[in-house]
Order: C-alpha cells, then sequence, then structure tokens
C-alpha cells in the first residue's frame, strides 16, 4: 500500500526504517562480518590443528597454554556461537509464524548458542590453564 504510485510518502521515508522489521540491515551487517572473521579465523585455527595433529595430551595442552592458540580459539568459538545465534534468529523470525512459539524459540536459541559459547569458553580455559 505505502508504495503504490500514488503513494504520497516520499521514497527516503520508505527506506529510513530499514525494512519491515526495522532491524533487517544490522543483522545483514552482523552476518557478513562474522563470516568474514570466521574465514580469517578458521585459515588459522586450521593450521593450528594441522599442527596439533599426531601430537600427545601434554603436548597440545603445552602449545593451547601460549595466549596466540587459545586466543584464536576462544575468539574463533565465539564469533561460531554468535554467528550461528544471528542466523538461527533469522530463520525463526522469517519462518515460525505464531507470535507466542517465535518468542520462545528466540529465547530458546539464545540460550542454546549461550551454552554453546560457554561450554566452548571452559574447554579452551581448562585446557590452556590447568
Amino acid at each position: 500500500m505505502s508504495n503504490a504510485p500514488n503513494s504520497l510518502r516520499t521514497p527516503l521515508s520508505r527506506i529510513r526504517h530499514l525494512g519491515s522489521a526495522r532491524s533487517g540491515t544490522g543483522h545483514l551487517w552482523a552476518m557478513r562480518v562474522t563470516a568474514v572473521a570466521l574465514a580469517l579465523l578458521l585459515i588459522a585455527v586450521t593450521i593450528l590443528m594441522l599442527t596439533l595433529v599426531g601430537q600427545d595430551y601434554n603436548a597440545v595442552r603445552a602449545t593451547m597454554a601460549r595466549p596466540l592458540p587459545a586466543i584464536l580459539m576462544l575468539a574463533f568459538t565465539l564469533t561460531a556461537a554468535y554467528h550461528m545465534m544471528i542466523g538461527m534468529r533469522t530463520i525463526i523470525e522469517d519462518y515460525v509464524p505464531n507470535d507466542h512459539q517465535r518468542e520462545w524459540a528466540l529465547i530458546g536459541n539464545a540460550l542454546f548458542c549461550g551454552a554453546v559459547a560457554l561450554a566452548s569458553v571452559y574447554a579452551v580455559l581448562k585446557i590452556s590453564f590447568v
């Protein structure tokens, strides 16, 4: 209706609110930025994992006790969890039609992604500091 040719709204007023949910552009940018960060971090984590193949637990622990490998692993896991949360949020908002179910699905999504992030951080820190 507002995009009708005889609408009194200006083109600026049609685009000012970033779409119907008013947050689509922010989610898009967050997905793109985290995807680029994950691509770069994946290269570093893959190289790190390839250097650890075939080593025993003590060698892995000694490597992960250094700051750079631990920080890379933490950055990768936290960025992946955030990227997962944003992606699932977009899917839930687009495809769950009932408002009540959508709210519970969004809460479950946030809790699940938070639990994955916390478990990942705990695992990396336990290997790094023990």
